[in-house]
């Protein structure tokens, strides 16, 4: 399925820039081979909504996959995506617990029980 890469004009590159008109082109470019992104998914053994999903958020093997399915690098099809030397623009790996979590009560237990001196 895959074809040699090509070298994108200014239209098309402009194009590949808007969410929704990337969406239709890499459509359009699979139908004109005579498949679609269905079938470009089953062949890698993946549900078709698999490769649908790329569109929508950062998912570097979809988007490999769709890139290879219309002759393109992923840095070519989703250029907001990579930096200017190919790398993912966007943090790698989950983010740090303590910027998600409340710091720990460190209050020793038994001084959360008790009211005025007393156990309650």
């Amino acid at each position: 399925m895959s074809k040699p890469m090509t070298i994108l004009d200014s239209t098309t590159k402009a194009l590949l820039r808007d969410p929704a008109k990337r969406r239709a082109w890499v459509v359009y470019q699979v139908a004109i081979q005579g498949t679609s992104l269905a079938a470009v998914a089953r062949e890698k053994g993946l549900a078709r909504q698999t490769l649908y999903r790329a569109f929508d958020i950062p998912y570097p093997r979809m988007e490999k996959i769709m890139a290879d399915a219309v002759g393109l690098t992923p840095q070519q099809l989703f250029p907001e995506r990579y930096t200017k030397d190919g790398l993912p623009a966007r943090r790698m790996g989950r983010p740090k617990k303590s910027a998600t979590k409340k710091p720990k009560d460190t209050t020793p237990y038994h001084q959360r029980n008790v009211d005025n001196g007393e156990r309650i």
